[in-house]
C-alpha cells in the first residue's frame, strides 16, 4: 500500500467508528437495526482488509479474496438497510409490503444467479461475480429508492428526516459503485480489447500498469465519496432521535376531512387489493 491508499483507509476506519458511536448513542439500532448492522458490517470489513493487507501483503491471494468477500458482505447488508427503509415507509399497508418483499427477494435470487452465470468461466471468476453483483445490487437499489420516494410523495406520505438522509446517503454510494463496477468489470472481462485492431492488441500488456493506475483512482474517488456520505450521517444523528410515532401526524380534523379521500383512497383499495390476493 502507498501512502494515500495508508491515510484513506485509516480515514474511512475514523469515519466508520464515529458513525458506530452515533448510530449506538442515539439508539438508531432500535428502530433501523439492518441499517446498524449495515454500519458494523462497513467497519468490520475495514478492519478486516487492515489485518489482511498488514499480515498477507496489499498483493496476496488471502488479501484478494478478502477483500472480494467484505465487498460482498458490504452489499448484503446494504441491500437489507434499504429493505428496512422500504418496510419502514410501508408498515402501514400490510399488502403492499407483501408484494415489495416477494419482488424484492425474486430480485435479490435473480441478482445472484446472473452473477454467477456472467462469472462462470472467466479467468478472473472472483472479482467478475463481484464487481457484477455489486453493480447489480447498486443499480437495484437506486431504482428501489427512487421508486420508494415517488410512492411517498404522490400519496403524500411523510418520511421522517433520518430515513430520508440514510435513504439518499445510500442511493449516492450506490451511483459511484454502478459507475466504479461497469469500468472495473470491463476491464477484468477485456472488453477494452474491441478498441484496438488485431495487430494493435499486443500493445495490452503494456497498458495494465495505467489500467491498474485508472483502478486505484476509482478505489480512492469510492472511499472519498462514501466518507462524504458517512459524515452526512454523522450529521443527521448528532441530535436524539424523536421517539418514534405508532401513527402518522394527521392534518386538522377539518383539512382531513377534506382531503382524505383524494390522498387515500387509490392507496387503501390497492392495499386491500393486494391483502385479499396474497392471502396464504
Amino acid at each position: 500500500m502507498n501512502h494515500l491508499e495508508t491515510i484513506l483507509l485509516w480515514s474511512t476506519l475514523s469515519f466508520e467508528i464515529v458513525l458506530c458511536r452515533f448510530v449506538f448513542v442515539r439508539n438508531a439500532q432500535r428502530i433501523l437495526p439492518f441499517f446498524a448492522t449495515y454500519v458494523c458490517v462497513c467497519l468490520t470489513s475495514t478492519i478486516g482488509l487492515w489485518l489482511s493487507y498488514k499480515y498477507w501483503g496489499f498483493n496476496s491471494d488471502s488479501s484478494y479474496f478478502t477483500y472480494w468477500g467484505t465487498s460482498l458482505m458490504n452489499a448484503v447488508a446494504r441491500s437489507l438497510a434499504i429493505a428496512e427503509l422500504c418496510r419502514y415507509g410501508l408498515r402501514a399497508y400490510r399488502g403492499i409490503w407483501a408484494l415489495v418483499w416477494r419482488a424484492l427477494a425474486a430480485l435479490s435470487i435473480f441478482l445472484f444467479v446472473h452473477a454467477t452465470v456472467d462469472a462462470w468461466g472467466q479467468p478472473n471468476g472472483v472479482a467478475i461475480y463481484g464487481t457484477t453483483l455489486d453493480r447489480d445490487l447498486a443499480l437495484a437499489s437506486i431504482t428501489i429508492l427512487a421508486v420508494l420516494f415517488l410512492i411517498r410523495k404522490y400519496y403524500g406520505l411523510a418520511i421522517e428526516p433520518l430515513q430520508r438522509i440514510i435513504a439518499a446517503g445510500i442511493c449516492f454510494v450506490c451511483i459511484i459503485d454502478v459507475i466504479a463496477n461497469t469500468v472495473l468489470r470491463n476491464l477484468l472481462t477485456g472488453y477494452l480489447y474491441s478498441f484496438f485492431s488485431i495487430s494493435e492488441k499486443a500493445l495490452w500488456p503494456a497498458l495494465k500498469p495505467q489500467v491498474q493506475h485508472a483502478a486505484d483512482l476509482w478505489s480512492t474517488i469510492h472511499l472519498i465519496c462514501f466518507m462524504f456520505t458517512i459524515g452526512i450521517w454523522c450529521y443527521a444523528l448528532r441530535k436524539p432521535l424523536p421517539a418514534p410515532s405508532e401513527s402518522p401526524v394527521l392534518l386538522p380534523s377539518e383539512v382531513y376531512r377534506k382531503m382524505s379521500p383524494a390522498i387515500n383512497m387509490r392507496l387503501s383499495a390497492f392495499n386491500n387489493r393486494l391483502v385479499e390476493l396474497l392471502k396464504p
